[in-house]
């Protein structure tokens, strides 16, 4: 790794593009990762049925991101962010692109997460840059949390979402998937009248429930 390739070089204008362009890429991952979890696969199914499962979970308690670390909601996007740069490396493409496409990759559930804050516990410059549109809004996340939640998977900007949306990119991508593996989408549980809530989402409710009084009996 020569840290010479650190340094941007060429035309402003090049650098730039280049730089908006990779922002843009860190949005589209965002969204093929959040697609698979929520469209494919199960709770039990290998090496990713944990992160299945923390996506159900998402989709009937969806201000849960909000009460567990910040760690906890985004060592997912850092691990996977980390591999992408050990194998880009691998493959000889380190630079300072690989470089800003793994740092903002690492911050992707951290934007999600702030999607779903409530505004004022925020700090001010976070709620900045998502009143510039720099990182999702809450306005525009939710409208993948709306009915039927098929729509904007991306977590990190506002901007790849509206597009994919035009050309129905994901029903596309599902219609191939089917017509070619027979493999058809999971039916999201948290639809309404879809089945009552898993009993281990009752269950991990009552633990917060517990464990807010028992703060609460503390702070008295």
């Amino acid at each position: 790794m020569d840290p010479v390739m650190l340094v941007p070089v060429g035309p402003w204008w090049s650098v730039l593009a280049q730089a908006i362009g990779i922002y843009l890429l860190v949005d589209f991952i965002s969204g093929i990762i959040h697609w698979s979890e929520d469209r494919y696969g199960a709770e039990t199914t290998p090496l990713i049925g944990n992160a299945i499962k923390k996506n159900i979970l998402h989709h009937h308690r969806p201000r849960h991101i909000t009460r567990i670390s910040l760690w906890e909601a985004m060592s997912p996007t850092l691990f996977i962010s980390l591999g992408i740069f050990a194998v880009g490396t691998l493959l000889g493409l380190f630079g300072w692109q690989l470089v800003l496409l793994s740092l903002l990759g690492m911050n992707v559930n951290t934007v999600h997460r702030w999607a779903h804050s409530i505004p004022k516990d925020l700090p001010w410059f976070i709620r900045a840059l998502q009143k510039a549109r720099l990182i999702q809004t809450p306005q525009h996340h939710a409208i993948h949390h709306g009915l039927p939640r098929v729509t904007h998977y991306c977590a990190f900007t506002n901007w790849v979402n509206p597009v994919l949306e035009v050309f129905r990119f994901w029903r596309g991508v599902e219609w191939c998937i089917a017509v070619l593996t027979g493999i058809r989408p999971r039916e999201d549980d948290s639809l309404p009248g879809a089945g009552p809530t898993p009993q281990w989402i009752l269950d991990l409710d009552e633990e917060y429930k517990v464990s807010a009084r028992e703060r609460r009996a503390a702070e008295s």
